[in-house]
């Protein structure tokens, strides 16, 4: 279809896709004197739907036609007819999607839900509910889509609808991924999975691939990532659905690069955009450009980057997609600071928080998990009505510890002034992916750095002022790192950060990144400009020499940042030895 992982929380925010689902023109007996009209009516539906990727203004022109048709006929209310009119209600605001156009298809949807209502057509109606849910995703009306989408799959479920169940199911989990809750999504995707591949539908089976494949990007696994979403393009490729290619391709550029392989990253964004223009697909357009904006940001390539960025801006204002909007301004306004244009730099970074206050306020995100609680409880009144309010009462005990539990661990992971990990997490997250990567013989990067004469700072400006560079500080460098790797404060003035999977050459290429982007944005606190500089070491554990514990390779960082230091400063160097 890409929290309230505030968009960059996975900075790469996907879009939700416009799912294929059915129906296809009706194919109810019909009366002989309507059979000539409902014929042509089906017709020209049919056309419309091949031309969904292909061509969907086209395809709107001919379902035009089609109401047109059964407007000027005196029996347009007859059973059949209206049935085949409310299916093409469904195709209208599918090809409205396709467009962007997320007002006119929600009106599409919800008129489709109450004719299938009046003709008692159950299946239809959850049909038309379902995209009604899934045209609020595109909105970033999250809260809006659960409830729609939920209610949806409670419906297919009632009526044993396997297809439909599996469909609906990954619209929800990708709904999750969105949110940043993809551990909620994992496990039902790999169900659905298994379902489309028993039913041989391999469109759908893409779609699921694809939902599984961010799922795994986004808890830290890009190699599984890697894995599905590649089968999901193969599928896509060999049933030529441009639409889905452009996304698989846009997503396998955001695997590349929480691999660190730029190079293949913006390989696979060309070939998005490639496909994006060529069938015009304004969407995907705009999120190919944003990632092309973000990568040429970050290798200096300022000029392209603002192109690609301003266009990505209009496309996503266009079509009214909030997240894209969002994301926009948040990319331009890093290369606006980085740049050194920091009045168009903050410009952005305001209107970024307005877009982000208006899609992720706090009521939506009330409502987002009270829905998920009632479709919680509605499964577990399915499974067994006996002891509903016996559960009830349990799930809301279990909830109510977990939660405390959840808060307790946080409060002891977490140090208290830059929300970044603390001492005794790093040890505990170091460790688990120290034993990972020598189980699996990937690299494990550490890097460790410190501010640069952090005691001039405190004596100069005070100790309020010295915690308020670092949160800054720490906030800056987060934003430059992938969703697998951790941050966390070693002590003081000093922090650590564990990238999985990365060699010591990518390794420096961050740590080099990271300082320039310190270096070259002061801080500004108050009426003072602070010029900041950090020092880097970087160390990795890579077969066939790996040290023999994590606190070596600790030992190993903090050495080459003792050797950053006695270089004088502002530098990155690895450890040697």
């Amino acid at each position: 279809m890409t929290p309230p992982i505030c968009l960059t929380l996975f900075s790469h925010l996907l879009p939700v896709r416009v799912f294929d689902f059915y129906p296809q023109p009706m194919e109810a007996e019909t009366p002989l004197s309507l059979q000539p009209l409902t014929t042509e009516i089906q017709r020209l539906h049919q056309q419309a739907l091949d031309l969904l990727d292909a061509d969907p203004a086209h395809g709107l022109k001919l379902l035009q036609q089609a109401f047109q048709l059964a407007e000027n006929h005196l029996q347009q209310d007859d059973e059949h007819l209206q049935a085949e009119l409310a299916a093409c209600t469904i195709t209208r605001g599918r090809l409205n999607l396709k467009n962007a156009a997320y007002t006119a298809a929600l009106t599409d949807f919800q008129t489709a839900m109450q004719q299938f209502e009046r003709l008692g057509k159950n299946r239809e109606k959850a049909l038309a509910r379902s995209y009604y849910g899934i045209a609020y995703a595109h909105m970033g009306e999250f809260a809006d889509a659960l409830e729609h989408l939920f209610q949806a799959l409670k419906e297919v479920q009632e009526l044993g609808d396997q297809l439909l169940t599996a469909e609906i199911t990954n619209d929800i989990c990708y709904t999750y991924v969105l949110l940043g809750q993809p551990e909620l999504a994992i496990p039902h995707l790999h169900q659905a999975v298994q379902t489309l591949r028993e039913l041989n539908e391999p469109m759908r089976l893409s779609w699921a691939l694809d939902s599984l494949a961010m799922g795994y990007l986004h808890t830290g696994q890009p190699r599984r990532a890697m894995e599905y979403e590649t089968e999901a393009i193969q599928i896509a490729e060999s049933i030529q659905t441009w639409q889905d290619q452009a996304v698989y391709l846009n997503n396998i550029g955001e695997i590349y690069l929480a691999m660190g392989d730029d190079s293949a990253a913006i390989s696979a964004y060309q070939r998005a955009l490639n496909v994006a223009r060529q069938y015009n697909l304004t969407a995907e357009i705009a999120i190919t450009l944003l990632n092309l904006g973000k990568l040429h940001t970050e290798r200096g390539h300022y000029e392209a980057a603002e192109k690609d960025l301003n266009e990505a801006l209009q496309l996503a204002q266009q079509t009214r997609r909030q997240q894209q909007v969002m994301e926009a301004y948040r990319a331009l306004a890093d290369l606006y600071e980085k740049n050194g244009k920091t009045a168009a730099a903050l410009e952005m970074y305001k209107k970024y928080h307005a877009v982000f206050q208006a899609v992720y306020d706090q009521e939506a995100d009330r409502r987002i998990k009270h829905l998920q609680v009632l479709h919680q409880l509605e499964t577990l009144r399915r499974e067994t009505e006996a002891f509903q309010k016996q559960a009830l009462e349990l799930q809301r005990k279990v909830e109510e510890q977990q939660r405390t539990q959840v808060k307790l661990e946080k409060l002891a992971r977490t140090d208290s002034l830059t929300q970044s990990l603390n001492r005794r997490a790093l040890f505990d997250t170091g460790q688990a992916a120290f034993q990972e990567a020598r189980k699996t013989g990937q690299p494990l990067t550490i890097i460790m750095f410190d501010l640069d004469n952090f005691k001039e700072i405190n004596d100069q400006y005070g100790h309020l002022v010295g915690d308020q560079v670092l949160t800054i500080l720490v906030e800056r460098i987060r934003h430059r790192l992938r969703s697998s790797d951790t941050l966390a404060r070693y002590g003081g003035e000093e922090f650590t950060i564990i990238m999985p999977g990365i060699t010591l050459e990518q390794g420096l290429r961050m740590a080099e990144r990271v300082r320039g982007a310190v270096a070259e944005s002061p801080i500004r606190i108050g009426g003072n400009r602070l010029n900041v500089t950090i020092s880097l070491g970087v160390a990795t554990a890579s077969p066939p020499h790996f040290p023999h514990t994590f606190k070596e390779l600790l030992r190993r960082a903090d050495q080459a940042l003792y050797a950053a230091k006695n270089s004088g400063r502002n530098c990155v160097k690895a450890f040697e030895g």
